[in-house]
C-alpha cells in the first residue's frame, strides 16, 4: 500500500486524473438526508442515546469471504460500504441490528476511494449526512460496526487529523483520522458525531502489528455522498480527463506525455511543457494537478498556463469523461 507515489501519479493523470469526484451543476434526485445549515444541532445526552439513534442504520455485510459493515444512506434500501468488503464475491447479505438477513446486490463501486454501493429490500432508517468539512481536530466521534464478527460495537475517540491525504499511494484519497478503535470488520461502518450524524465511513487503521494502534481512517461524508449520488445517477463515478501525464521536477510539474488526439494535445500542450497554473490556481506539485483535473466537470473548459522554451503560453482545454477502461490504482 505504501509504494512510491510518482509512478501512480503519472499514470493517473494520463488516465484522466484517476478518480476523484466531479461536482455536477445538475442536482441528483435521490433520497439522501442531510443536516440543514439552519437546523439546530442536537447533541444526544449519552453515548447510549447516540448508539440507539444510529444502530438500526448500521448493518453487517456478510459475504462468502468474510464480514464487514455498512451504512443505510437512502430510505429505499441503498447501503454504503467499502469496496474491499465485497470485492471478489457475488453472494452478499446484510444483517440488521435485529439479526434479520436480507440479500443485497452491488449497484456500483469506486475502487479508487474504496467505496461500494449496495441495494437491498431492507428499508431501514437512512443515516443523516453531516458536513464533513466542518469537522475539527479534537471533535469527539463514535465508530459503529462489527469488528471481528463479534456483533455491533461502539467505540469512541477524537478527530486527530482532518486532512489525511498523503497516506496511501493514491493522490486522491481523503481521510478523517481518529483514535477510535477501528478493527477488521469495522470497514464500511459509520463514524458519527455527537448528534448521531454521519461524518465518515470507517475504512482502515494504520498498525504495525495488525491491531488498533489509534490511527483509524474514515472516508469523509462529503466524499461518500458525492460518490453515492454519482453511482445512483450514472452507475459509476464520472471523472475529468485531459489526457496527459506529468512529473514533479526541480523546475516544476513537467508534462512527460500527452495522449494522441486527447484534450491536452488538441489544445496544443506538448511533452516538456511545464504547468504553471490551472484556471488561475498556481501549481506546485503533481498531486495538485491530479486533484484539480479529477474534480472538473465534463465539457468544462479550463485555462492552462505553461512554460515552453522560456515562453509563457495559455491554452484552453476542454475536459472529457474518463473512459471506464482506465483503472489506475489497485488497493
Amino acid at each position: 500500500m505504501f509504494k512510491e507515489l510518482s509512478k501512480y501519479v503519472v499514470i493517473g493523470i494520463i488516465a484522466g486524473g484517476i478518480s476523484y469526484l466531479i461536482f455536477t451543476k445538475e442536482s441528483v434526485s435521490i433520497k439522501i438526508t442531510e443536516t440543514s445549515e439552519n437546523s439546530p444541532i442536537i447533541i444526544k445526552s449519552s453515548y447510549n442515546d447516540i448508539y440507539n439513534h444510529v444502530k438500526d442504520s448500521v448493518v453487517t455485510i456478510k459475504t462468502d469471504l468474510g464480514r464487514g459493515s455498512g451504512v443505510i444512506v437512502t430510505s429505499d434500501g441503498h447501503i454504503v460500504t467499502n469496496e474491499h468488503v465485497i470485492k471478489g464475491t457475488k453472494n452478499i447479505k446484510i444483517i440488521t441490528a435485529d439479526n434479520i438477513s436480507y440479500p443485497a446486490k452491488i449497484v456500483g463501486v469506486d475502487s479508487i476511494t474504496d467505496i461500494a454501493l449496495l441495494k437491498s429490500n431492507y428499508f431501514g432508517r437512512a443515516l443523516t449526512f453531516s458536513d464533513s468539512s466542518k469537522v475539527k481536530i479534537g471533535d469527539i466521534v463514535l465508530a459503529i460496526g462489527n469488528p471481528f464478527g463479534v456483533g455491533q460495537t461502539l467505540t469512541q475517540g477524537i478527530i486527530s487529523r482532518t486532512n489525511s491525504d498523503h497516506i496511501t499511494e493514491n493522490p486522491l484519497d481523503e481521510f478523517l483520522q481518529s483514535d477510535a478503535a477501528i478493527n477488521p470488520g469495522n470497514s464500511g461502518g459509520a463514524m458519527v458525531n455527537l448528534s448521531g450524524d454521519l461524518i465518515g465511513i470507517n475504512t482502515m487503521n494504520l498498525s504495525m502489528g495488525g491491531g488498533s494502534d489509534g490511527i483509524g481512517l474514515a472516508v469523509p461524508s462529503n466524499l461518500v455522498r458525492n460518490i453515492t449520488e454519482q453511482i445512483i445517477k450514472y452507475g459509476r463515478v464520472v471523472r475529468g480527463y485531459v489526457g496527459l501525464s506529468a512529473l514533479d521536477t526541480p523546475d516544476g510539474v513537467l508534462i512527460s506525455n500527452v495522449l494522441k488526439n486527447g484534450p491536452a494535445e488538441v489544445s496544443g500542450l506538448k511533452p516538456n511543457d511545464i504547468i504553471i497554473s490551472i484556471d488561475g490556481t498556481k501549481i506546485d506539485n503533481i498531486r495538485q494537478v491530479v486533484k484539480i483535473v479529477a474534480s472538473l466537470e465534463v465539457d468544462q473548459e479550463i485555462s492552462v498556463e505553461y512554460s515552453r522554451n522560456n515562453k509563457i503560453i495559455v491554452s484552453v482545454v476542454k475536459v472529457v469523461a474518463m473512459p471506464e477502461s482506465h483503472r489506475i490504482i489497485k488497493r
